[in-house]
C-alpha cells in the first residue's frame, strides 16, 4: 500500500454539499445560498493548484433510523443524495465518498482514501457546521490529522429550535478549542 501514496500538502474534503440541503429538501436552508459562490471559486483555485478534493456524500435507505433524529433527507436515488450541480464538475474529477451518518468516517471508505492521497492538511468546508462538519472534523483530528475550517466555507441551518447563529458559534469554537482544528 505505501507504493500508492503520493505527497500531497493539502486535501480539502467537501461536506454535504447536496440538492437536499442546498436546493430543496426537508433540511434545505437558504443560509447555504451564500458559500455556494464562495466555495466554487476555492476548489476551482485547490483544483488549478493540483490540490485533490473528496466530497462527502450524506445518503440513506428510505427506512435509515436517523430518521427518528431528523425528517427524512438525501434517500438513496432520489436525487437529493446528489451534489449540487454548480459543485458537481468537482466531484465529478475528485474523489466521492459517500456515508450514512454524521462522520465522514463511519462506515467509509475515508480512512483509506486519506491514506492513499497522505495530506499534511486537510481543509474542511460544507454543512452542517454543527453535526457533519464538526463530527468529521472531529474523526480528521483523533486520526492524528491537521486540521483547517474555512469559517466562511461552512454554514448550518435556520429552523424551529435549531439557532444556526448560536450552533455555528457553539460547533468552530468546539472545532478549535477542544479538537484543536485552526478556524480561520
Amino acid at each position: 500500500m505505501a507504493a500508492e501514496h503520493t505527497e500531497h500538502r493539502r486535501v480539502i474534503v467537501v461536506v454535504d454539499m447536496l440538492v437536499c440541503f442546498c436546493r430543496r429538501g426537508a433540511l434545505y436552508s437558504p443560509r447555504y445560498d451564500p458559500i455556494v459562490p464562495r466555495l466554487r471559486e476555492y476548489l476551482a483555485a485547490a483544483e488549478a493548484d493540483g490540490v485533490p478534493v473528496v466530497f462527502l456524500v450524506d445518503t440513506h435507505a428510505p427506512d435509515d433510523p436517523e430518521f427518528k433524529m431528523f425528517p427524512p433527507h438525501c434517500v438513496e436515488d432520489s436525487g437529493e443524495d446528489e451534489v449540487i450541480p454548480e459543485l458537481r464538475e468537482f466531484a465529478d474529477r475528485g474523489t466521492v465518498v459517500r456515508k450514512g451518518t454524521f462522520s465522514g468516517f463511519h462506515g467509509t471508505d475515508l480512512d483509506t482514501v486519506l491514506e492513499r492521497l497522505a495530506p499534511q492538511l486537510v481543509e474542511v468546508a460544507g454543512v452542517c457546521t454543527d453535526i457533519c462538519v464538526l463530527h468529521t472534523v472531529a474523526g480528521l483530528r483523533a486520526r492524528g490529522y491537521e486540521v483547517l475550517v474555512h469559517r466562511e466555507l461552512v454554514e448550518t441551518y435556520d429552523a424551529p429550535g435549531h439557532d444556526a447563529e448560536e450552533f455555528s458559534r457553539f460547533a468552530l469554537a468546539h472545532i478549535r478549542d477542544a479538537l484543536g482544528a485552526r478556524v480561520e
